[in-house]
């Protein structure tokens, strides 16, 4: 069985790298719990949208 990896390259590349830090500098303990909570839902559209639109390889781009 192949995996599609194409969902996951387009919300990698249409997704901010700093949603998914560890803990920004200066960033309390709550702040960093609601990014990681937008970032979830962020995931889910994105996602969505990939499914949506077939993640095709020209809407992949790196």
């Amino acid at each position: 069985m192949d995996i599609d990896v194409r969902p996951l390259a387009y919300v990698l590349t249409h997704m901010h790298p700093d949603l998914n830090a560890p803990i920004l500098p200066g960033e309390s303990w709550d702040d960093m719990r609601a990014r990681r909570a937008a970032a979830a839902d962020i995931l889910d559209d994105l996602l969505r949208e990939a499914a949506d639109a077939g993640a095709t390889p020209a809407e992949v781009t790196w």
